[in-house]
């Protein structure tokens, strides 16, 4: 099967648990409910819900967002991240010693693999021993920064790093790589194929039919509560208006995230009979665009022109019909730790000073109403990743306000694996990257600018440029808050001043289920990640 990195080197993480830990059972006791499709009362409880791309791969090498769905049911991590705070899953505890470079966890007793391979130290110790040499980790700091790791008795493991890092801890939280797998399927030096799915989840991988389905069934053997359904099956279903259409037919029970769903798909959902749906009071990410400050875009000029050509209100009323909050200029939503930073300019929608500041680049109208200079028209190249269904109506509506202004924005939807390898090659000018879940914001979302984001090319020859990446190395050289605080406030404002990211909103997650199936679903704190011990079944 083929195999896809994730175009988002940390965009994209699954919780376990959502309340105390990962094995956390909130439905209510297990009663037969009728299976998708059935008025029949079954035997065997299955949830059946579904993804835009094929779950070509569920291993702990490669990020894939479509993961998101599946992974948290067959792995599971040392920690968790809930309500902002770092909770106990594998790991019982934790402290940190020698002046804040070595971690040490103590595990839980009693856990074994779906293989059954026991979990202990040496298995900790040799999934991260590997995880630090795959190149896909490089912008996790808790696995490429690692020196070594240490099983200094079977339940008690220690990670040692060469300086003190203040985001070490959350690093863990990454529950699509950050997991553990059974010792016997990792294979030295493949960082792209695993020779099975095992881990310690509720579920255990039981079988792939391509082009299909990828099906599930409960690990009798899971150390906590055992979860309601019997099984899960993941149908692969890439077109948005035939999921609602096996969601209306009962041929899946639910379809989650944004995705899956638009806020058109969202809103047609819950008119439809015996369908309801959720929408999360957090905020998910920020969608975000990249300007490339380079060719075309070298200009500030350029760059804050096209900051102020755009319509955020407009985007997020028309698009979202106002679910997802303007973003107001900041990079990142209330609440994540360092970024309420104050900015040394605002920009909101203002096509009069969009203008003038074209006019002042050397942009002028020409007769067709389009801008030109030097014979050359003010053609830029927009391209975002098409497995998320927002991107292509989002790119058509940015086409649509920079027109008025006399931009030519043309459009690329590209597959996900294209679109990140063209952005790290700087082929674009401006290209949709959404910032980071709540626990990797924004440490991780600047890490990767130092050379694996579509950041690193422009950063090459914008004045300045250096001066931000010895920043970004600075700030994962410390743990002291203070100075960790003065760098980000840095980071923010520069990135601002110099236009290199545009924030629009502050998505919101969704999900719309059969009522027949589901009573409910309550979002965890990381809503961009479907927890399964949050769904209350219907009785």
């Amino acid at each position: 099967m083929k195999k896809k990195l994730l175009s988002l080197l940390l965009s994209c993480a699954l919780l376990c648990g959502a309340l105390a830990g990962c094995g956390g059972n909130n439905a209510p006791a297990a009663s037969g409910s009728p299976s998708s499709g059935t008025s029949q009362e079954e035997t065997v409880k299955t949830l059946t819900t579904c993804v835009g791309a094929e779950l070509n791969t569920l291993y702990p090498l490669n990020m894939d967002p479509q993961n998101n769905i599946a992974t948290k049911l067959c792995y599971e991590g040392l920690v968790n991240y809930v309500d902002g705070e770092v909770v106990p899953c594998l790991a019982e505890r934790w402290e940190f010693t020698n002046e804040g470079k070595d971690l040490t966890f103590y595990l839980k007793e009693g856990v074994t693999f779906h293989d059954g391979t026991s979990f202990n130290a040496e298995a900790v110790a040799a999934d991260f021993a590997f995880a630090h040499e795959n190149p896909n980790f490089s912008g996790i700091a808790a696995c490429a920064n690692l020196e070594s790791v240490e099983a200094v008795d079977e339940y008690t493991v220690t990670f040692h790093y060469p300086a003190p890092y203040f985001a070490y801890l959350m690093d863990f939280c990454y529950p699509e790589v950050m997991i553990l797998v059974s010792p016997a399927v990792i294979e030295e030096g493949n960082f792209q194929s695993m020779k099975g799915v095992v881990g310690t989840g509720p579920y255990v991988y039981e079988e792939i039919v391509d082009g299909e389905y990828v099906r599930f069934v409960r690990n009798e053997n899971y150390w906590g509560e055992q979860p309601y359904y019997d099984e899960v099956i993941v149908k692969y279903i890439p077109e948005a208006s035939a999921r609602l259409q096996a969601l209306q037919n009962g041929e899946i029970d639910m379809i989650y995230g944004n995705a899956l769903l638009s806020w058109d798909d969202y809103d047609q959902a819950i008119t439809l009979p015996n369908i309801a749906g959720v929408v999360s009071e957090t905020d998910s990410e920020t969608r975000n665009l990249v300007l490339n400050a380079s060719g075309t875009m070298s200009d500030l000029k350029v760059r804050e022109a096209v900051a102020y050509a755009i319509d955020t209100k407009a985007l997020s009323d028309g698009l979202t019909y106002g679910y997802e909050t303007v973003a107001d200029g900041k990079l990142f939503p209330s609440g994540i730790p360092y970024t309420d930073v104050e900015l040394n300019v605002i920009r909101t929608y203002d096509p009069d000073k969009a203008a003038v500041l074209l006019d002042e680049a050397g942009w002028t109208l020409n007769a067709s109403g389009v801008r030109e200079k030097d014979g050359q028209t003010l053609t830029l190249k927009c391209t975002y990743d098409s497995g998320e269904v927002l991107n292509k109506p989002l790119a058509t509506a940015l086409k649509s306000q920079l027109a008025q202004l006399g931009i030519d924005l043309q459009t690329e939807g590209q597959e996900q694996m294209t679109w990140w390898q063209e952005g790290l090659a700087g082929n674009y000018d401006i290209t949709l990257w959404n910032t980071e879940q709540p626990y990797t914001s924004p440490q991780n979302f600047f890490i990767p600018m130092a050379g694996r984001s579509p950041h690193y090319p422009s950063l090459q020859g914008i004045e300045g440029g250096e001066d931000f990446i010895a920043l970004i190395a600075a700030f994962q050289a410390t743990d002291d808050t203070q100075e960790v605080q003065e760098i980000f406030t840095q980071l923010l404002n520069f990135d601002n001043d110099n236009v290199l990211d545009l924030p629009l909103m502050y998505v919101k997650d969704m999900v719309v289920y059969n009522t027949d199936k589901i009573a409910g679903y309550t979002f965890t704190s990381t809503p961009m990640f479907f927890d399964i011990n949050n769904l209350q079944p219907a009785k």
